[in-house]
C-alpha cells in the first residue's frame, strides 16, 4: 500500500540511475521532485523539476517547499577514469557537493531521510569474497576515496546533528540508458567490423545489478533502514566473469565468438574480482527480479534502436 504522505527528492534526477529511481517511485504513486543541470528524459514522472547549475540555491528552495520524506543523492561525477585524471574535479563533485546537501538538510528539512549512493569502489581489491559491509575500505582510485569520505560525512551528520542518513555501495549497475562502462563498450565494438577487443584476460568478475532492481532496493532501504549512518551493499550477490558477459552480448548481437579477444592488461583503478554479500539488504525484503541474461539482451536491443 502506498503511503500518500511520502515525497521523494532526487538529486541528479536526469542521469541513468536518477531516471530509474524517479521512474520507479513515480510508478508507486509517490510524488517525485527532481534536481539536475540538464532537463529530464521524461518530465511527466515528476511533480516538480528544478533545472539549474546553482545547487545551493535550488536545493534550499526545494527542501523548504516540499519537505521531502526521502532525498536520494545520485548527483556528481560517476567516472572512475576522470577521477584519476582530475581528482580535484571529483572531490568537488562528490565530497564538497554532498557536504552541501547534508548541511542543507540539517538546517532546512531535518525530518528528511537522506540516502547517499556510494560505490563498491570503496573496497578496492578485496582478498576475500563475498564482500561484506564490515570489510575495511581500501580504495584504489580517487573516486573510491571520495565515496568513502562521503560515507564518513554521513556518519558525522548522523551522530552530531541527528540527520537521518544511510549509504548504499552499488556494485556494477547496468540497464538500458547507460552510455558508458563495459556493456556500452562491448556494443560499440560489436557495431564495427573489427575484433571485439577488451582489456584484461576475461577472468575478471563483477556483481551486476539492473537499474530497476537498484530502484527497488532503495525502496526497501528508505522504508526499512535505520538511517543512523549505516551502509548497505546493493548488488545481486552473483559473480559474473567479463568473458561470460561478453559472450552474452555477442550472442544477443548475433556476433561470432571468434571475434572476441582480450589484451591481457587492465586499467588503473579497476579491481580484479567483485561479489557482494547482500544479506543485510535481503533482511529488508529485497531480492533481484531482473534475470541477467534477459537484462543484457534488453540492453543490446536498446542500443541497436539507439544506433
Amino acid at each position: 500500500m502506498v503511503n500518500t504522505s511520502e515525497r521523494l527528492l532526487v538529486l541528479g534526477a536526469s542521469g541513468f540511475l536518477g531516471t530509474a529511481i524517479s521512474t520507479y517511485f513515480s510508478s508507486l504513486g509517490i510524488p517525485v521532485m527532481g534536481i539536475d543541470i540538464v532537463p529530464p528524459q521524461d518530465k511527466h514522472i515528476y511533480s516538480d523539476f528544478y533545472q539549474s547549475e546553482r545547487m545551493e540555491e535550488i536545493l534550499e528552495i526545494a527542501l523548504a517547499r516540499h519537505q521531502p520524506t526521502y532525498l536520494v543523492h545520485v548527483a556528481g561525477n560517476a567516472n572512475v577514469g576522470r577521477s584519476i585524471e582530475d581528482p580535484r574535479y571529483d572531490f568537488v563533485n562528490s565530497v564538497d557537493l554532498f557536504s552541501l546537501v547534508l548541511d542543507h538538510v540539517r538546517r532546512v528539512s531535518l525530518e528528511t531521510k537522506v540516502l547517499f549512493t556510494s560505490s563498491a569502489a570503496v573496497y578496492g581489491q578485496p582478498k576475500v569474497l563475498p564482500i561484506t559491509e564490515e570489510l575495511a575500505p581500501s580504495p584504489i582510485s580517487p573516486y573510491g576515496y571520495h565515496k568513502w569520505m562521503c560515507e564518513q560525512l554521513s556518519r558525522e551528520y548522523s551522530s552530531l546533528y541527528e540527520v537521518s542518513v544511510a549509504s548504499i555501495r552499488i556494485f556494477s549497475a547496468y540497464g538500458a540508458g547507460l552510455r558508458k562502462q563495459i556493456l556500452w563498450d562491448l556494443c560499440e565494438k560489436c557495431r564495427s567490423d573489427g575484433p571485439v577487443q577488451l582489456g584484461g584476460d576475461g577472468s575478471e568478475t563483477r556483481d551486476f545489478i539492473h537499474a530497476k532492481d537498484i530502484a527497488r532496493a532503495i525502496s526497501c532501504i528508505v522504508r526499512g533502514g535505520t538511517f543512523n549512518g549505516e551502509v548497505y551493499n546493493v548488488a545481486s550477490g552473483v559473480e559474473t566473469s567479463i568473458s561470460d558477459l561478453a559472450h552474452h552480448v555477442l550472442s544477443a548481437y548475433g556476433i561470432p565468438f571468434d571475434r572476441l579477444g582480450f589484451s591481457g592488461s587492465s586499467r588503473i583503478g579497476d579491481p580484479k574480482n567483485w561479489r557482494a554479500d547482500v544479506r543485510r539488504l535481503e533482511a529488508l525484503g529485497f531480492s533481484p527480479t531482473i534475470d541477467f541474461v534477459a537484462g543484457v539482451a534488453e540492453y543490446v536491443d536498446w542500443y541497436k534502436k539507439l544506433r
